[in-house]
């Protein structure tokens, strides 16, 4: 109708017949199947995208990286539909021999702590969560907590999600109350949409959320940190700075003073328990005295044991 409207001859079947067949063997992608007695065009996506422009090596890579680091932070629609683009790039990083094909063979993304395999998450409950939080809506879940012997079932209003080495946390709401709870999403049993909107609570911002502690499983306040460290410790800690505010003076003896405002949480405990007896705390003095009591405890442990389980 457009065509008619501009004063052009719209094409008959038998020309739009012969044009596909003709781009159909140009085009690898471009197919069709006979049904009904009429052939039906179509493009097969799972062999991948139809390239005007072709696809550069750059973007080939691009999207191979794409595919191995960004799996879990992206929608389940979304992969689907960047599934053909994945499958282009591969295609042509393992057909043409460029510097960027080889590339992937030269990098390799390591975890900062002891690896660890991420726990199972539900395919079916994952595209839940994932879709309640892309279309703004609640969902109802069916949840087991750290310490329930069964699941307890909750009208969940997403706000974020927070990926936290293997494991990835929903940061929500549950039922009618305010505050915000970070749920593991390998802890729901099920999951289902709800047509009710997702509300997100007055001052929420995820980044300041972050900031104050809340995933480090927040304990108290800001604290004034004092640690005596070795040598090596000293190095890392130059290198790889805890905050910006921080001060490394070096001592008479060879260890360091180590001065630090941070936040007091349950991650700078595992983080200072790494350090083993590189470290002393020193202030303040209600931790000191927290690891004075973890370390007897650790030391009457293999003071009194065997290392057998009889």
């Amino acid at each position: 109708m457009q065509l008619e409207r501009q004063g052009l001859e719209p094409p008959t079947y038998r020309t739009i017949q012969r044009d596909l067949d003709t781009l159909s063997s140009v085009f690898h992608l471009l197919r069709n199947e006979k049904r009904d007695g009429a052939y039906h065009w179509f493009m097969d996506t799972e062999k991948g995208v139809m390239e005007i422009p072709r696809m550069k090596p750059p973007t080939a890579l691009a999207f191979y990286l794409a595919e191995q680091r960004l799996q879990n932070l992206l929608p389940p629609s979304a992969l689907q539909h960047l599934q053909a683009h994945f499958t282009t790039a591969a295609t042509h990083l393992n057909r043409h021999d460029t510097p960027y094909t080889h590339w992937r063979e030269k990098i390799r993304v390591l975890p900062q702590t002891q690896q660890l395999i991420p726990p199972p998450i539900d395919a079916a409950v994952l595209n839940a969560i994932y879709t309640a939080l892309l279309e703004n809506r609640r969902f109802e879940g069916k949840y087991f907590g750290r310490r329930d012997d069964q699941y307890k079932t909750y009208q969940v209003n997403p706000l974020a999600l927070i990926f936290r080495g293997t494991i990835t946390y929903l940061a929500c709401t549950l039922n009618n109350y305010t505050d915000i709870r970070l749920l593991g999403l390998h802890r729901f049993v099920e999951a289902e949409l709800s047509d009710n909107p997702r509300n997100v609570p007055d001052g929420f911002d995820l980044d300041s959320y972050i900031q104050e502690g809340h995933v480090d499983f927040l304990v108290g306040d800001t604290i004034n940190l004092e640690l005596r460290v070795d040598e090596e410790v000293a190095i890392h800690l130059r290198e790889s700075k805890l905050t910006d505010n921080q001060q490394l003076i070096l001592l008479e003896n060879g260890l360091s003073l180590f001065k630090a405002q941070v936040r007091d949480t349950g991650q700078l405990r595992w983080w200072l328990l790494g350090f083993a007896d590189q470290i002393e705390i020193l202030k303040p003095e209600a931790l000191r005295q927290e690891f004075k009591i973890k370390t007897a405890r650790m030391a009457e442990k293999y003071q009194n044991s065997t290392g057998k389980l009889s």
